[in-house]
């Protein structure tokens, strides 16, 4: 599915988020009454609206902003909003047909000021998913820390926006290793090959 590969929570006006696309083909926003819905304070309901317009391919980003950001934002922007946006204690939430695909910070609950330790908050914070991370957290109630699966960058940090690259994929295959061994180990005995690859299960 779509997530959530970069949270902007700057100064003034300096409000954005990154959508990435690692479904493997090009997605309708439209199609998939895609949303992001914002959470102010702790509520349950939501309290501010985006319905998501056009497309993303594969691969590729989509950027949502405050229609008063700098340039340095809107430069990189596909969709801009008139919508009261957050502060660094509103959770976020990208939704497609109603239903929760990614979220950031925990809806129903007041964390203060922000979540997170400091360096690692959502106020006045950039915040860059990790490479490593290949879904989005479709669980609006569980806790939220985003040391887990973000890195910080310093408020009013834009360089980032407008691309985004993870690690995801298939797992490795050993096959080569094991012919390796069979070529280079002709006659060899039994142990010899479970002390490379240890015992079968």
């Amino acid at each position: 599915e779509l997530f959530f590969s970069e949270y902007i929570e700057g100064s003034s006006y300096n409000k954005a988020l990154e959508i990435y696309n690692l479904t493997g083909g090009t997605v309708d926003l439209d199609a998939g009454d895609y949303e992001i819905d914002v959470y102010f304070n702790g509520k349950t309901s939501v309290g501010a609206n985006i319905d998501l317009t056009g497309t993303i391919a594969d691969g590729d980003v989509y950027v949502v902003a405050d229609d008063g950001a700098v340039a340095g934002i809107l430069a990189e922007t596909d969709q801009t909003t008139t919508a009261s946006l957050w502060n660094g204690n509103d959770a976020i939430a990208l939704t497609k047909n109603g239903v929760i695909v990614d979220v950031i910070g925990q809806i129903g609950t007041d964390p203060g000021s922000y979540w997170g330790t400091p360096p690692i908050t959502t106020k006045d914070h950039t915040l860059v998913r990790m490479d490593t991370v290949c879904a989005g957290d479709t669980d609006g109630s569980d806790a939220f820390d985003p040391a887990t699966e973000w890195v910080s960058f310093d408020q009013d940090t834009f360089s980032e926006l407008g691309s985004h690259s993870c690690v995801c994929g298939p797992e490795p295959t050993i096959e080569p290793k094991i012919n390796e061994f069979v070529a280079n180990h002709s006659g060899t005995d039994t142990d010899e090959f479970i002390e490379v690859f240890g015992e079968a299960d």
